[in-house]
C-alpha cells in the first residue's frame, strides 16, 4: 500500500523512537565516562595567552633555573637556552634531556626534543624582566608554566612580577610552589 497514511505515521513513529533510544544510550555512555576531578586545572582556557614584546633571543639565552611552577608540569628545574643572533634556530639542554630551538612569532619559540617523536612544545614568555634575570614561561596549551631566574634565590620583586603576569594570562597561582634547592 503506497499511499497508506498509516504506515507514514509508523515509519516516523519508528524512527524517533531509535532517535530516542540513541539519545538515551549516548548520554548513558557519557555519563560513565571517567569524572576528571583527578585533573588539575592550572590555565582559564578564555582568558588569552600573551607574549612579550620585550622578548630577545639573544639576551635570552643562557642558563635558567626553575624557582616556581605548577605540579606535574614541565619535567626539569633547570635548562639553558642558545640561539645565535641572525638565527632563528637554537638549542635548549636540561640535565636529561636535549631539544632544538625554533623561535615564532616575537616571544614564542618551539622546542622538539631530540629523539622524542611529538614532543614538539610551543612555549609563550609571557614575561622578561628588562635585564633578563627573570621570566614567566608557559606551554601553549596551558598545560604547563614555570617562573625561571638566572639565579637560585633572590629577586623576590621579579618573581612576584612573574606571578602577576601568569595571573592575568588566565594562571591559577594559588597552586604555583617553589621548588626546593
Amino acid at each position: 500500500m503506497v499511499g497508506d497514511p498509516n504506515r507514514n505515521e509508523g515509519t516516523k513513529c519508528m524512527k524517533f523512537s531509535i532517535s530516542l533510544i540513541a539519545v538515551f544510550v549516548l548520554s548513558g555512555c557519557w555519563s560513565l565516562t571517567k569524572s576528571r576531578d583527578d585533573f588539575s586545572l592550572i590555565w582559564n582556557p578564555t582568558v588569552g595567552m600573551a607574549a612579550t614584546s620585550r622578548f630577545n633571543a639573544v639576551l635570552f639565552s643562557g642558563d635558567w633555573i626553575v624557582r616556581e611552577g605548577f605540579e606535574d608540569d614541565w619535567d626539569f628545574d633547570q635548562f639553558r637556552f642558545d640561539v645565535t643572533e641572525g638565527s632563528n634556530l637554537g638549542t635548549w639542554k636540561q640535565p636529561n634531556a636535549q631539544a632544538r630551538v625554533r623561535l615564532g612569532q616575537l616571544g614564542v619559540f618551539f622546542i622538539d626534543y631530540i629523539g622524542q617523536s611529538h614532543m614538539d612544545e610551543e612555549v609563550v614568555v609571557l614575561w622578561v624582566d628588562e635585564r633578563f634575570r627573570t621570566a614567566a614561561l608557559a606551554a601553549r596549551n596551558g598545560q604547563a608554566a614555570v617562573i625561571v631566574d638566572r639565579k637560585i634565590n633572590g629577586g623576590l620583586d621579579r618573581i612576584e612580577a612573574a606571578r602577576v603576569l601568569l595571573r592575568k594570562n588566565g594562571f591559577d597561582i594559588s597552586k604555583l610552589t617553589a621548588v626546593e634547592y
